[in-house]
């Protein structure tokens, strides 16, 4: 009776992580994408916004370098700081990364620079998935399930395509290796 109790915790527990993680990033993804028409639309109208893209370059590396700090972790490594730690989580995401990817990326686009969108979904995804592993008190292997689902719900809602983004979370950044206990949380995630 007690591993009854204990399963339906734990799928409890769970399902709210992951209507968390959908909603989170959904809204910061339905977000960048509008912040992205509208700095594009900008753009388009004011041609002249090109010119100051090497002084934006320049503040956002300098933001980078001097604020993207955390208890000696550096967002600046971006989607690479994220990969290491599904493959060996170790420390919480610094949190101000997704703010940092969001804006930098929006920056960027602003003044006529190049920057996918993707790389932005799923770092941004996974930052916020991660700051739900404190407060659940996931372990090392539970909290790869949670940065990957975060992944997949980014890139799923930046594309509007679920099952390409729990694919992606799932075959792309695993390198092969299967865990099969996160195909149904980055399904539904996504």
């Amino acid at each position: 009776m007690t591993s009854r109790w204990a399963i339906l915790k734990s799928l409890k527990r769970w399902s709210i992580a992951l209507a968390w993680i959908g909603a989170m990033a959904g809204t910061a993804s339905a977000l960048f994408l509008h912040s992205l028409d509208q700095v594009t639309l900008f753009r388009e109208t004011h041609p002249w916004i090109i010119a100051l893209l090497p002084i934006g370059g320049f503040a956002i590396g300098w933001l980078y370098h001097f604020y993207g700090h955390s208890r000696g972790r550096s967002v600046e490594a971006g989607s690479a700081l994220i990969i290491d730690e599904v493959h060996d989580p170790r420390n919480v995401l610094p949190a101000r990364m997704a703010p940092f990817i969001f804006f930098g990326t929006i920056v960027t686009h602003l003044l006529g620079g190049s920057a996918g969108r993707e790389g932005t979904a799923v770092q941004i995804g996974a930052s916020l998935a991660d700051r739900l592993s404190g407060p659940l008190g996931l372990k090392a292997g539970s909290r790869r399930t949670l940065l990957l689902c975060g992944m997949s719900a980014g890139f799923a809602s930046v594309f509007g395509t679920p099952f390409a983004g729990a694919v992606f979370g799932l075959e792309v950044l695993t390198r092969g290796r299967s865990n099969s206990f996160a195909i149904l949380p980055c399904f539904i995630s996504a």
